[in-house]
């Protein structure tokens, strides 16, 4: 899917001003592919070689209290055709059942084990498992365990982090969940479907 770029979308990402982002640096002189300076308000114009050290990146905190760190993005790194992030989920979180209407999805559990409802089913999905979700198939992530879990995402296609950035406050400030009416038309934006 092309970037659609509509107003309520715009509103809410205009509304977090990219200077509060963070300013990673890279591990080495010699790097010539490295973490774009992420606190200037300058948006990448086309995609920009980086590496991102794990701490690294567009930084959030996703509906309060779960970190949430953009890798790869028209954002952070200028990219049009794929979307890379992590996800902390403390013990007891959950992804809600949903699904994504034009973009796949590929979820690598980095650390912990979660249960991962998919098309209908249930999987426990342990560290370094693999999930791939097909667009248009329904999917609901939950860290089922004691441990903190991280997940690493992958879209084909931006378009859902603009919900992502929507639902999430800058680390450190409160978090306030958008009025409803704002989160529907972000939902229809990023082309997501929240079952009922």
């Amino acid at each position: 899917m092309t970037i659609h770029v509509h107003l309520a979308a715009l509103l809410l990402l205009a509304a977090v001003p990219l200077s509060a982002q963070t300013n990673p640096a890279p591990t080495t002189s010699a790097a010539k592919a490295h973490a774009p300076t992420t606190d200037s308000k300058a948006v990448p114009k086309q995609p920009t070689p980086t590496v991102f050290q794990a701490d690294e990146g567009d930084r959030w905190v996703l509906l309060g209290d779960k970190p949430l760190i953009f890798k790869v993005d028209p954002l952070s790194t200028g990219s049009d055709a794929l979307v890379v992030g992590t996800e902390e989920m403390p013990p007891g979180n959950k992804i809600p059942a949903h699904k994504h209407l034009h973009e796949d999805e590929v979820i690598f559990v980095h650390k912990g084990t979660v249960r991962v409802t998919l098309a209908g089913r249930e999987y426990d999905a342990g560290t370094g498992a693999t999930v791939f979700i097909p667009h248009g198939n329904w999917i609901g992530v939950a860290n089922v365990s004691s441990e903190p879990a991280m997940i690493l995402f992958f879209f084909n296609k931006p378009a859902f982090e603009q919900c992502l950035r929507a639902m999430s406050s800058r680390p450190g400030e409160t978090f306030t969940m958008p009025a409803p009416e704002k989160m529907a038309a972000v939902r229809t934006e990023c082309h997501e479907v929240m079952k009922q």
